[in-house]
């Protein structure tokens, strides 16, 4: 069995959808899967209508719903022309506008937008793309069936960010899914969509959709679960940056989920979890380009794993526009319960931190822009003295075998001779090296360090 999910822009027209089809037609022996994001930009659509809402304009809601009604429609139109598949995803569209507008409206009368309303709104897309997909590729000779994720992926009632109740999800997947599989059809699950015990409508957040995909796979005992968008795979380093990136063969695990909370955009680290505890290999595929191979991740801890030896340096990835926080304190030295009380101050503001390093008198660490910066050094001031420095960037290198390969940090400090470096860290998995530079000085950094690093490594697939 094969869980494959397909982002928005795999699915947006009949050129694509006719590519997908042509993909799973060639892999039906594997009994596939198929979990599918929103169409297109539909999510930030849906954004759209709830920021409207928020400022009170109802009319400008009810205008973006409209929109996002005439996109979709025009998606069907081209790809179903005619027939009882047309009938009913025509059908499809309008319930799930009807629902939309009732939202709208719910929420006009209220005068507020909820955290369980915001769930309701953003799951729209999915709620829709599914069995959209569903009708299309049926259309193109496949035999599929529409899974409503919400009887399967169970979550808590955290609404935005909604944790999966694993266990749960699992007994659900099974019993819903695998009667379809069965039967021998294709089931097309929305992704990002759940629901709470009770049956309230949730979101999983970020990398959301990425995330069912992997649930499913663990819950399936898939063979391999497969990450379909439009990049040939995960990638030596943003080919904004870097025009001559090119896609890295194989990556282990631990190295997939530095690159993605290191700033690499392909996978989010959470969402591939569930696949790493199940130890189920993960490729990230082009729909665009089918026969590449993509990148491969796999559990380097696994019998028999596949070496990432012959290279030290598998990518290159960056954050931008990020804050640096120096604190500094002679009462740190030889005490006891210092770092407790700084780090207190970081959770009650709901700051996020991202490297730390420390010394005998400093904690110094990076952290996103947040608006919050100003009660952190009062509160911090109080028992340190606080340096805060904006525009900085984090360039990262990642390589399974940073740590059995003499010579990396001459050689990243060789090629970052003349940019000043404010901050280093190097994690205690050992699987990547972080600096902290100029904001400005980013893009020089990470091509110098993947021309000095990955460019001359190339490796075959």
């Amino acid at each position: 069995m094969i869980v494959m999910k397909f982002g928005g822009t795999s699915v947006k027209d009949a050129e694509a959808v006719d590519r997908v089809a042509g993909i799973l037609a060639g892999r039906i022996d594997e009994r596939p899967v198929v979990v599918v994001s929103a169409f297109g930009d539909t999510t930030d659509a849906l954004e759209g209508i709830l920021s409207a809402l928020d400022r009170g304009d109802a009319g400008g809601a009810r205008a973006v719903a409209g929109e996002i009604g005439r996109g979709h429609a025009d998606v069907v139109g081209r790809i179903l022309t005619a027939g009882p598949a047309a009938t009913e995803a025509r059908d499809v569209l309008e319930g799930a506008l009807e629902r939309l507008r009732r939202l709208i409206d719910g929420m006009e009368c209220l005068g507020e937008v909820s955290a369980r309303s915001r769930d309701a709104v953003l799951a729209s897309g999915e709620m829709l793309s599914a069995p959209l997909l569903a009708l299309f590729l049926s259309s193109r000779g496949l035999k599929t069936r529409a899974a409503d994720p919400r009887f399967i992926v169970a979550t808590d009632e955290d609404h935005g960010r909604a944790a999966p109740l694993v266990d749960e999800t699992a007994t659900r997947a099974r019993s819903v899914l695998l009667p379809m599989i069965g039967a021998g059809a294709i089931p097309v699950v929305g992704g990002y969509v759940g629901a709470s015990i009770r049956g309230v409508v949730t979101t999983l957040g970020r990398g959301g959709s990425d995330l069912t995909a992997s649930l499913l796979a663990k819950a399936l005992g898939a063979d391999t679960l497969e990450y379909w968008k439009d990049v040939d795979g995960i990638l030596t380093a943003d080919p904004q940056l870097v025009p001559d990136a090119r896609p890295v063969p194989r990556l282990s695990f631990r190295e997939a989920a530095e690159l993605a909370f290191l700033g690499a955009r392909v996978l989010h680290p959470a969402s591939i979890q569930p696949a790493v505890e199940a130890g189920i290999p993960v490729r990230v595929r082009n729909s665009y380009k089918p026969t590449n191979p993509g990148t491969l991740i796999f559990d380097s801890s696994a019998a028999g794993r596949i070496s990432t030896a012959d290279r030290a340096v598998s990518s290159v990835a960056c954050k931008r526009d990020q804050v640096l926080v120096n604190v500094y304190s002679t009462r740190m030295l030889g005490a006891r319960g210092f770092l407790r009380r700084v780090f207190e101050v970081f959770d009650r503001l709901a700051i996020s931190v991202d490297h730390i390093a420390t010394s005998e008198v400093n904690v110094t660490v990076t952290m996103a822009p947040t608006d919050r910066v100003e009660q952190l050094k009062a509160e911090l001031g109080a028992v340190a003295e606080i340096g805060v420095t904006t525009d900085v960037g984090v360039v990262s290198v990642v390589g399974e075998s940073l740590p059995s390969t003499p010579g990396v940090a001459a050689r990243v400090f060789g090629a970052l001779s003349d940019i000043n470096v404010r901050l280093v860290t190097y994690g205690g998995s050992g699987v990547n090296l972080s600096l902290v530079v100029a904001d400005r000085d980013v893009p020089l950094a990470v091509r110098r360090l993947h021309a000095e690093l990955c460019a001359a490594s190339d490796e075959g697939t």
